[in-house]
């Protein structure tokens, strides 16, 4: 699959849980309920030595400025906390240190800052529960006459006397983090901005306050941030450097059960004449994300491809793929095997050969599948349907973090954070909005409206993701870098298209939308 843009909203979207903020003694981390400033952001890039977002860059620079910005916001937060006076601090930092290194020794240091989803805060309720670190924890939340919600929460009976609980609240609006380091109670005062649109005050009036819980400290939360970041490194180089690989080696083998065992023979290439039309090439790339894309989608492969004879006698690869620091060329294209090869060779793609079965190659129309190649060639990458391909279900298609998996990606994560993602760049909108948009049949709206408006039809905002792609849905995309209106397709769904248009589904063919396949479908 495509890598850019997906690197980057990963990058944003661990700013957001990790936040932007600076310790104070005793008293934990605290983010007041806020938004992202594109100012303020942009100027954080520029006392980091980074160029600020640009509408005219791409995404490859994009996501490479990020990851840098973040890894230094989290190292000198780092510092930051250990920066601290008296003995009790000296205490604190020592037991904190001591965490962080037991922590970087971990099976699972990756992804450790998903928090945990507590619940739903709405006026008149509460939601009790036990964290990392104080055993008996509460919140409410009371309406005030001016619209605006106090949220108190109480923590009490604390595993030890250094040990501390991290909290992510938030809207689709707003989003605040509280570190709780002593027992007792916190009080959070909570409204909508002046100029929040009505699909902002919805959201607030009818889902109240997301709550979560991270798993970790705040120390340990920024830890597994830098230590995520480093697995998406290769994201902005030509090729993988070995300690970038082996990280990511660790993660597949830990987090998807994938134990990819090195080979002596690391070289293979196949004769043209033992692949045929229609033939499958399927590529994971230690980079971070192909790795995340096998464990957000239970399969083995972060990228697919299809083989393809030309008329001229030449042997192709078909895919739908983008420009990115080790690919040259953007969007679904065609490129001559040999030629192929050893552009996959410099990026050091792992690639697997999967032959058709015999049945099917004969069935398979090799003329029908370039026509359709034809009409589409050169369509940008399907950014608008990379992420819904794979969530099916409300619940049960969200990556979960190892060891225990009660750590998830969930609907009401994604609720606070994607909103808050396209205040940095509205490039991420691509990743959802005509999408949901077509799933409910408006077009334009924004985050906030699209919930609001689905909710006026009876749909609420979690089963969204779950409304099938059609296969007849047109995005206003670009085709050669031009405007075009064209199916939205990612790796996968090209692949299936290719197989759909030369007839290996013509005994079910209206029952299949490509655009709800995976790379293990």
């Amino acid at each position: 699959m495509q890598k850019k843009l997906i690197c980057l909203t990963i990058a944003i979207f661990i700013a957001i849980v990790s936040g932007y903020t600076v310790p104070t003694q005793r008293k934990g981390y605290e983010i007041e309920p806020t938004s992202i400033n594109p100012e303020i952001v942009s100027q954080w890039m520029v006392n980091h030595g980074l160029e600020p977002f640009s509408e005219k860059e791409t995404m490859s620079s994009a996501f490479s400025k990020f990851f840098k910005l973040l890894k230094n916001y989290a190292t000198e937060t780092l510092k930051e906390l250990d920066n601290s006076q008296g003995i009790e601090d000296q205490m604190l930092v020592e037991n904190k240190r001591q965490k962080r290194t037991q922590s970087q020794a971990s099976d699972y240091p990756f992804w450790q800052f998903i928090p945990r989803e507590l619940g739903l805060l709405r006026p008149a309720t509460s939601i009790s529960w036990q964290g990392p670190c104080f055993q008996n924890s509460s919140a409410s939340a009371t309406l005030n006459s001016d619209g605006s919600i106090d949220i108190d929460m109480t923590f009490e009976n604390p595993k030890d006397l250094l040990c501390a609980d991290a909290l992510l609240l938030g809207t689709v609006e707003k989003f605040s983090v509280q570190e709780i380091v002593t027992r007792g109670t916190k009080k959070v005062s909570w409204s909508v901005s002046k100029n929040a649109t009505d699909g902002q005050k919805w959201d607030l009036d009818t889902n109240g306050i997301r709550l979560f819980i991270f798993g970790e400290s705040w120390a340990n939360v920024l830890v597994s941030v830098t230590d995520t970041a480093e697995l998406f490194e290769p994201c902005a180089t030509k090729g993988v450097l070995p300690l970038a690989a082996e990280k990511n080696l660790k993660f597949l083998k830990n987090y998807s059960g994938i134990d990819m065992v090195k080979r002596n023979v690391t070289d293979v290439v196949l004769d043209k004449s033992l692949i045929q039309n229609g033939d499958f090439f399927g590529v994971v790339r230690l980079d971070g994300l192909d790795p995340m894309l096998a464990w957000g989608m239970g399969s083995a492969t972060g990228h697919t491809t299809m083989a393809l004879w030309g008329d001229d006698g030449e042997l192709y690869v078909c895919e739908s793929t983008a420009t990115t620091s080790y690919w040259d060329v953007n969007g679904i294209q065609k490129t001559p095997y040999t030629e192929w090869l050893q552009k996959a060779k410099a990026a050091d793609f792992q690639v697997v050969h999967v032959p058709l079965a015999p049945e099917y190659r004969a069935k398979f129309n090799a003329t029908a599948a370039w026509e359709f190649f034809n009409s589409t060639e050169g369509v940008d990458y399907g950014y608008h349907t990379l992420l819904w391909g794979w969530v099916d279900t409300v619940k049960d298609n969200y990556p979960c973090a190892p060891p225990n998996f009660e750590r998830c990606l969930s609907w009401n994560l994604i609720a606070v954070a994607f909103p808050q993602i396209e205040k940095v760049t509205a490039l991420f909108t691509e990743l959802y909005q005509q999408a949901w948009n077509l799933r409910i049949g408006t077009s334009g709206l924004a985050f906030a409206e699209i919930l609001q408006a689905a909710s006026a039809q009876g749909i609420s905002g979690e089963t969204i993701p779950t409304i099938v792609e059609d296969d007849k849905w047109m995005y206003n995309t670009t085709r050669y870098g031009k405007p075009a209106s064209a199916p939205s397709m990612v790796c996968c769904v090209f692949v299936c298209h290719m197989w759909k248009s030369g007839g290996l589904f013509s005994d079910f063919d209206s029952d299949v939308n490509c655009g709800e396949l995976t790379n293990w479908d």
